[in-house]
């Protein structure tokens, strides 16, 4: 019994240690400094660059925010599907509620990141 929770705490111990060690990595391994902000302008094909440098898109920031929570409604659905037999009635039927509400959400979700 108590080899169980060695194993757990060395889980947790990978859990944490390996995300601080990439944090750690990253700010040792940064740039220092301004420098010259010349130099360190970005450009494209020798070109300046015309309004902001870091602009990003967000054009599909809401489509993405709406496929990552179904898509995980889904895998709960498939790992359901392969247990429905065994399950009781009441179950089942919160799965299924589970599965409708999350298509009528995505569906609501959809509809509003598309009216932006």
């Amino acid at each position: 019994m108590l080899y169980d929770y060695v194993a757990l705490l060395l889980f947790a111990a990978f859990a944490i240690f390996i995300p601080a060690s990439f944090i750690l990595a990253s700010k040792l391994l940064r740039k220092r400094g301004r420098g010259n902000p010349v130099r360190n302008a970005p450009y494209e094909s020798g070109e300046e660059t015309i309004g902001r440098s870091r602009d990003i898109e967000n054009e599909y920031l809401p489509y993405f925010m709406l496929f990552l929570p179904f898509e995980i409604v889904i895998a709960i659905l498939i790992i359901w599907s392969s247990n429905v037999r065994q399950l009781d009635y009441g179950t089942n039927i919160a799965f299924i509620i589970l599965g409708i509400f999350a298509t009528a959400m995505s569906l609501i979700g959809y509809k509003i990141a598309k009216n932006d």
